[in-house]
């Protein structure tokens, strides 16, 4: 007969399917999908608010973690009986997820605290403040974001006073406010290694490029891609007839410079009404002159024929030393002529725990 752990071991996966971190405690779901490690289930259902498998999305309101050795074969197996497990685990309401005691007072509640990462001191003048959260888990379902923000004031405060006063450590402000990972799990940076972990991010292996910044407003930054555009689009100005034309991601600091393009590369309404009005310009000349005639009873020339330009190769020329000249690279096309920035595309947003994936 095969015990009951080795058939355990051999049933799962040696790795969490999502950090590959040793699974030495999964998580039991009544979907069957066992394969994630107790953190990871628990960033879901705390931090993301989900309690859906992160395989195949079913919902599951309870799961069990427990130690490789003592795991049975299926959520089904354990004695159940509604928040209850025996008096060998603790239930987090809050998450729906049962832990092992030990296992839970030693892994799983550091993680809701604030402790130092970098000695024991200052972690024991905020036990109080775990076990309060503990104690306040079913009524605490506020965003994680919203959390971290009510606590700014408290027991965050004070960890990054510690941290600089003690340690010459601190955290990265935008990590802690938008990144959807424990406080405790955050890394503590020297100021030299905060500024290549704004800049250039955590190295080539950690598939993090640093925090974008924005051009205009130098020297702020945002947490990606997505926080900048929706900066850029909220603050900054688009040029509709370039986007029409293919030309995306190109964004102007304020409507003046906007406005200069538009008389640089289109053709710009430049009477006083539509100045004031803004925005009116147009593709081409025939365009301009058409509104000019429709709009104001005349053109601006006086004359309603439009100007051609044509450039004619001359006979012989082949178009020598183009094959010498070298391409601009990226940073060529850091600023435009007309003083717009050009952006990366950005990604899209993270789906919720609410919507269809």
């Amino acid at each position: 007969k095969i015990d009951c752990s080795l058939e355990r071991k051999m049933k799962i996966k040696e790795h969490c399917l999502i950090c590959y971190s040793d699974l030495t405690h999964p998580c039991l779901t009544p979907c069957g999908h066992d394969d994630v490690c107790a953190i990871c289930h628990l960033r879901l259902r705390h931090l993301h608010s989900d309690k859906r498998c992160p395989m195949c999305k079913q919902e599951n309101q309870q799961v069990i973690v427990d130690s490789i050795e003592n795991a049975k074969d299926s959520f089904e197996e354990y004695p159940l009986w509604g928040n209850e497990l025996g008096n060998d685990f603790f239930f987090r309401e809050d998450v729906g997820m049962f832990y092992p005691i030990e296992y839970y007072e030693k892994e799983i509640k550091p993680l809701f605290g604030y402790s130092c990462g970098v000695c024991s001191e200052y972690s024991d003048s905020i036990s109080e403040n775990i076990q309060t959260q503990d104690e306040s888990a079913k009524d605490n379902r506020q965003p994680s974001r919203n959390k971290k923000k009510s606590l700014r004031g408290g027991p965050l405060r004070g960890l990054q006073n510690h941290l600089r006063q003690k340690h010459q450590l601190t955290l990265c402000d935008l990590c802690v406010e938008f990144k959807r990972d424990f406080v405790a799990l955050l890394p503590r940076f020297t100021p030299a290694q905060l500024k290549i972990h704004l800049s250039k991010g955590d190295g080539s292996e950690s598939g993090f490029k640093g925090h974008p910044l924005c051009e205009f407003c130098r020297p702020k930054r945002f947490y990606d891609l997505t926080q900048l555009h929706m900066h850029l689009q909220k603050e900054h100005y688009k040029c509709h007839v370039c986007e029409k034309q293919g030309l995306v991601d190109q964004y102007f600091r304020n409507y003046d410079a906007l406005e200069h393009h538009f008389d640089r590369q289109h053709f710009l309404c430049k009477d006083p009404q539509c100045l004031a009005a803004r925005f009116v310009v147009f593709e081409n000349e025939i365009d301009l002159r058409a509104h000019e005639l429709s709009v104001h009873g005349g053109t601006s020339s006086g004359s309603t024929k439009i100007q051609l330009e044509f450039k004619i190769r001359r006979s012989g020329y082949a178009g020598e030393g183009y094959d010498t000249q070298t391409l601009p690279n990226e940073a060529d096309f850091q600023f435009g002529l007309d003083g717009q920035a050009f952006v990366p595309e950005a990604l899209p947003p993270a789906s919720g725990p609410n919507e269809e994936t």
